[in-house]
């Protein structure tokens, strides 16, 4: 639970979790912040920030458990040369604060696969029409955007669950609708006014539109780009605000967002080489989600990695290019087991991860595929990771390691679409 205190009562070690103003009012980069020194303390009330709210858990649970750093045990095995570990994250349950879903996972998808059809039939005529030289419509851009808010206020983790399925061939505006809904569950986690996250939704589903500015032969292109190649595939942010001007109406920051999607931390990103602070933290955001979905999606060069896998590169990308604690709140809201993670139980099960629990993100919901790795289920079944043992002393099934989709020859994206047909 949230307690509300005074600003001046923090002590070193505590974690706000809320402050009295939005995301964007205070001196840091998101809601939540370790305490960690007087300093903080005393840039919050310099920018009379006189109240805040802390997590209080029961009284044997202490404090919330933050990210844990790099060093900390991870406390799982590695299942076999393809198994990944990601070092930065404490095996502690982690509860966290985002709203509990309002509309059930199974009904909710149901709605999202709606939405999401309209959303890709927008996005897709938007770059058939760049391609064409038209002008793009905001209007039906932003009416869908709300639509997805909507979606994911009533439950998150349905319309990410549809993230994992795309086709090879519908690349550039599917990646762009995956962007946009996971930068909106992000932010929502985060804890953006709605309004917030209709402007970073807009901007994430129009990020890449310049890239209809570029030849296919370029973008498609299977081998290594020559130089002069890849200075045309860098105009691309810009090409995407002269067209997001040009259409007029469009937020100040979702243009931000076009233009800064590719700017890194260390300033060794394009097209103006921005640093840390320089960068919109709309387009913090979005750049991160960028990069995940990427190399989580199969392209003519590059073989998809897992979600798990992906989440260790942005990691280590965080030390460097990305502010690393925006990227360890992004591992917190996405799970340690994001949803399509092949993962093998303690019981010997094998199954594919259905949707996160993000009060306790190593008890995600799986759906069971293998009794073992020699035996399938006849047909497969969902379980719940927060299940206990009829003690109550521990759990029934409990997460040991990563697994390579494609050493499995898992179709993770087959089962996601029919998940929640799928019950216990």
């Amino acid at each position: 639970m949230l307690k509300k205190i005074k600003t001046s009562e923090l002590k070193i070690g505590m974690v706000v979790e809320k402050m009295d103003r939005p995301w964007l009012k205070h001196p840091f980069l998101t809601n939540r912040k370790k305490i960690t020194s007087p300093s903080q303390i005393d840039k919050l009330l310099e920018f009379k920030i006189e109240d805040v709210y802390i997590y209080i858990g029961p009284e044997d649970e202490g404090p919330l458990v933050p990210v844990a750093g790099p060093g900390d045990e991870a406390g799982l095995e590695s299942a076999g040369e393809d198994a990944f570990l990601l070092p930065s994250i404490s095996t502690e349950e982690v509860p966290t604060l985002s709203a509990p879903h309002m509309v059930p996972f199974e009904e909710e998808v149901k709605v999202a696969r709606v939405i999401q059809r309209e959303a890709q039939n927008i996005i897709q005529d938007v770059m058939q029409d760049i391609r064409k030289g038209s002008t793009i419509e905001p209007g039906k851009v932003e009416e869908v955007v709300n639509k997805m808010v909507d979606s994911i206020f009533r439950n998150r983790d349905a319309f990410v669950s549809l993230t994992r399925i795309k086709g090879y061939d519908e690349y550039t505006y599917v990646h762009s609708l995956d962007v946009c809904v996971l930068a909106l569950t992000f932010g929502h986690h985060l804890h953006f006014e709605q309004e917030e996250l209709q402007k970073i939704g807009i901007g994430a589903i129009l990020h890449d539109t310049g890239k209809m500015k570029i030849p296919t032969s370029i973008l498609n292109k299977p081998g290594r780009l020559t130089e002069l190649e890849f200075l045309e595939v860098r105009k691309h942010p810009l090409y995407s605000l002269d067209i997001m001007e040009k259409a007029g109406g469009l937020p100040e920051e979702a243009k931000i967002i076009a233009m800064q999607h590719h700017e890194r931390h260390n300033g060794t990103g394009y097209p103006h080489g921005l640093r840390e602070e320089q960068i919109h933290p709309f387009s913090q955001v979005t750049a991160i989600i960028d990069v995940y979905d990427a190399v989580t999606t199969n392209r003519c060069y590059q073989r998809a990695m897992s979600a798990y896998r992906a989440m260790q590169i942005l990691y280590e990308l965080g030390q460097t290019q990305f502010n690393l604690e925006l990227v360890e709140r992004f591992i917190q809201c996405m799970g340690i087991f994001p949803v399509g993670t092949v993962v093998e139980l303690d019981s010997a099960e094998i199954g594919v991860v259905t949707s996160v629990n993000l009060q306790a993100l190593l008890r995600p919901r799986v759906l069971l595929l293998y009794a073992n790795k020699r035996r399938p289920y006849p047909s497969p079944k969902t379980v719940d990771l927060m299940e206990r043992v009829a003690d109550g002393e521990g759990f029934l099934r409990s997460i040991i390691g990563v697994l390579s989709r494609q050493q499995w020859d898992i179709d993770v994206e087959r089962y996601l679409s029919s998940a929640d047909s799928i019950t216990a």
